[in-house]
C-alpha cells in the first residue's frame, strides 16, 4: 500500500491537477462543440463495416482505429475481417496498415506507428515508419518469443510492450529503443515469481512506464532514469488504464471504481461507481464513462462528449478533442449504415 485513497464524490481533486468531479461550469463563454465522423473514406463515403477502438495523437490530427469496412481505401481489402487504419484529419488521407492485428499506436507527428502482427511463429510487436513504409520488429527477433500490448513515446523512439519468451517464464514488460536498437526490461519482481506483468503504459518522453502485476493486482511505475519502482495503487487490486504523457498522473480501474494517482505528490483519489477511460496528456482532465455508457470529460467541470465507448489514448492535448465509437445514427447527418462508427468530438 502506497498512500491513503481519498474518495471523491462531487468535490475537486487537487488544485495542481484540476482533476474534478464538481460538475461546475467555467466562467468563460462557452463554445458549441462539434462532432465529425472519422471512419470514412477520404471522400466522405461511410464505411460498409463497423469501426471502433480509436486513439488520437496529442494534436488531434491523426486518428487510428480498427474497422471491418471494405471501402475506406481505394485498394479495398484482400481478406475478410478487421483492418487497421490511420486517418489524417488535415489532408483527409486514410492509410491502411495491412498487417496490423491491433489498433496502431501512432507517434505524436503521425510518422511512426506500433502494433501487433504475426512474427515468424507467434504474435509480435512491430514499428512502421509510415513515411517510408519500412517496418521494424520490436520484440525479440528470433525463437518462440511472443510480444503484445505496445505503447509508444511521443517521438516514436521508445516502445514498451509485454514480452513472453517461453510458456514457463512469466510475462514481463520490456522497452525497445528505436535509435539504439536495444531492449531492456522495465518491470520488476522477485526472481522466483511466476506472476505475469501486463498492460504497459509509457510516458511521452519514454522515461516512465506503468504496468500491473496480474498475480497481486499491484500497479507499478518504473522510472528508467533513477531506476525507482513506485507502487501506484492504494492496496486495492487494480488494472492500468493510462499513464499521462507528462508521466505525472496514472489512472487505474478496480472492482469498486477508478483510482487516480498524482505520482509527484503521492495523492491517490478514488472515484466510486465511475470508470476512467483515458487521461489527457497533461493529466488535467479525465475521460470517464457512467453506467449508461456516456463518455464525459471531467476537470473543473463536466463536459458531455457523447454516447458510446472509448479507450486509453482517446483524448488530445488540452482536452480539445476526444475520439469514441458508437452505433447511434443521430450523431452526424446521413449516418445510415446502422453500424458502429468512429467520431471525433471537438470542444470548439
Amino acid at each position: 500500500m502506497s498512500g491513503r485513497a481519498e474518495t471523491v464524490s462531487g468535490i475537486s481533486l487537487s488544485t495542481a491537477l484540476l482533476l474534478a468531479f464538481t460538475g461546475t461550469t467555467a466562467g468563460a463563454a462557452q463554445h458549441a462543440p462539434r462532432t465529425e465522423r472519422v471512419s470514412t473514406a477520404a471522400d466522405g463515403t461511410q464505411g460498409d463495416g463497423a469501426s471502433s477502438a480509436a486513439v488520437t495523437t496529442p494534436n488531434g490530427r491523426y486518428i487510428a482505429f480498427r474497422s471491418s469496412a471494405t471501402n475506406l481505401v481505394p485498394e479495398g481489402v484482400t481478406r475478410p475481417g478487421a483492418y487497421s487504419y490511420i486517418r489524417d484529419l488535415t489532408t483527409g488521407e486514410v492509410t491502411k496498415i495491412e498487417q496490423a492485428l491491433s489498433t496502431p499506436r501512432p507517434s505524436a507527428d503521425g510518422r511512426w506507428a506500433t502494433y501487433t502482427d504475426w512474427g515468424s511463429r507467434n504474435i509480435n510487436v512491430f514499428l512502421s515508419d509510415l513515411s517510408t513504409g519500412t517496418r521494424i520488429r520490436v520484440g525479440a527477433p528470433a525463437g518462440r518469443d511472443t510480444a503484445s500490448s505496445p505503447t509508444i513515446s511521443e517521438d516514436g523512439r521508445y516502445i514498451a510492450y509485454r514480452w513472453l519468451g517461453h510458456p514457463e517464464f512469466p510475462n514481463r514488460i520490456d522497452l525497445y529503443d528505436r535509435l539504439t536498437g536495444t531492449r531492456e526490461t522495465v518491470s520488476a519482481g522477485p526472481q522466483d515469481s511466476n506472476r505475469d506483468m501486463d498492460r504497459p503504459s509509457i510516458s511521452g518522453d519514454g522515461r516512465r512506464a506503468a504496468y500491473q502485476d496480474n498475480g497481486t493486482g499491484d500497479v507499478w511505475v518504473a522510472d528508467r532514469v533513477t531506476g525507482a519502482q513506485t507502487e501506484a495503487d492504494d492496496g486495492t487490486p487494480s488494472t492500468v488504464v493510462q499513464l499521462s504523457a507528462n508521466g505525472r498522473v496514472l489512472a487505474m480501474d478496480s472492482a469498486d471504481g477508478s483510482y487516480v494517482r498524482d505520482l509527484r505528490t503521492g495523492c491517490v483519489r478514488h472515484f466510486p461507481g465511475v470508470r476512467v477511460l483515458a487521461v489527457r496528456p497533461d493529466g488535467q482532465r479525465l475521460l470517464t464513462r457512467d453506467t449508461d455508457a456516456n463518455p464525459t470529460l471531467r476537470g473543473g467541470r463536466e463536459i458531455p462528449v457523447g454516447h458510446g465507448s472509448a479507450t486509453a489514448g482517446s483524448v488530445s492535448a488540452h482536452g480539445r478533442s476526444v475520439v469514441y465509437s458508437t452505433e447511434d445514427p443521430d450523431v452526424v447527418p446521413d449516418d445510415t449504415n446502422g453500424l458502429y462508427d468512429v467520431f471525433q468530438w471537438r470542444s470548439r
